[in-house]
């Protein structure tokens, strides 16, 4: 067309793309649970389509099950960092418990 700016062709970032599906998959899991959530809300809020969600995931249960897996992964992995093994049996409990409280207040 005269007048007209080409457009740029977009690019297509899978890994980037699955990280913001995962985003709002956590975000919308944690506020409306598996049943309540609804994957509209979950493309729109990750600016994807509901076809890619299916692509990557195949269902909501399996999105749901990977964001359940993360969330595992990450508690864990922020629990080594604790470094109990030098504490004594009741302080590292105690420090074990508040770390996990304090996680799941700030992660929830």
């Amino acid at each position: 067309m005269i007048g007209s700016v080409p457009q740029k062709p977009r690019i297509r970032d899978a890994e980037a793309t699955q990280k913001r599906i995962m985003l709002a998959a956590k975000k919308e899991f944690a506020k409306s649970g598996l049943g309540g959530s609804r994957v509209d809300d979950i493309a729109e809020r990750a600016k994807a389509n509901k076809r890619m969600i299916y692509h990557y995931f195949e269902s909501k249960e399996t999105l749901f099950q990977r964001v359940l897996e993360e969330a595992y992964t990450d508690i864990r992995m922020a629990e080594q960092k604790l470094e109990l093994d030098h504490l004594d049996a009741k302080s590292a409990l105690e420090k074990l418990v508040r770390f996990t409280w304090k996680y799941y207040l700030d992660n929830p």
